[in-house]
């Protein structure tokens, strides 16, 4: 009798596997038993790539980061970096809604994110901000972006769970738009005017 062909695995075959398992039964479904089902090998088999549900999580963020795709020709502006960062950021919550929140929500401190934004913070300076201004700015940003998005991508799930014609949990259609993209735009168009006349201008 043959034996069972054992798949030959790498960390980024993990991780995009469980990217994946988020994306089709959402963060809940994210267990080391199910990703090793996904993937068609046996649970502790897993532990060769990722040493637990914790390093599982980072290598995802990791590779989130990887997908923002930044590594471009330094911006001339400190405002144009934030838009196309913060583009990035928006792209990537619409190709990844469920996973995006792992990312927007990292703390600051973890090994993934830390230099990524520390990455950001250098490309904000040699576009002319100053270090406090930089690090003032992109968390402002941040924490828009991340909230923003977050909702967003939330609700979408719910308005595919099924949704009347009001909009998702019934709603008005004008308080449901408030969560289109369109408004994330728009809304980075005032924070940066905000920004440039209150911290940079100013200063």
């Amino acid at each position: 009798m043959p034996s069972r062909q054992v798949p030959v695995l790498s960390r980024r075959d993990v991780t995009d596997a469980a990217i994946g398992l988020i994306e089709r039964d959402g963060l809940g479904a994210l267990t080391m038993r199910r990703l090793a089902a996904e993937l068609g090998c046996a649970p502790m088999s897993l532990y060769t790539h990722v040493r637990s549900r914790d390093d599982l999580v980072d290598a995802i963020v990791d590779r989130l980061i990887e997908q923002l795709d930044l590594h471009e020709v330094p911006a001339e502006t400190w405002d144009s970096a934030v838009r196309r960062t913060l583009g990035s950021y928006r792209d990537l919550a619409v190709r990844s809604p469920a996973a995006f929140e792992l990312l927007a929500l990292a703390p600051y401190d973890t090994s993934p994110v830390a230099p990524h934004l520390a990455n950001v913070l250098t490309g904000l300076e040699h576009a002319g901000l100053d270090a406090e201004q930089a690090r003032q700015i992109l968390g402002i940003v941040d924490a828009y972006a991340s909230g923003f998005l977050v909702v967003w991508a939330r609700s979408r799930a719910r308005a595919a769970q099924g949704a009347d014609g009001r909009g998702d949990d019934g709603q008005d259609a004008g308080i449901a738009s408030m969560r289109h993209l369109d408004m994330f735009d728009e809304g980075l168009d005032a924070l940066i005017a905000g920004l440039d006349a209150t911290l940079v201008r100013h200063a």
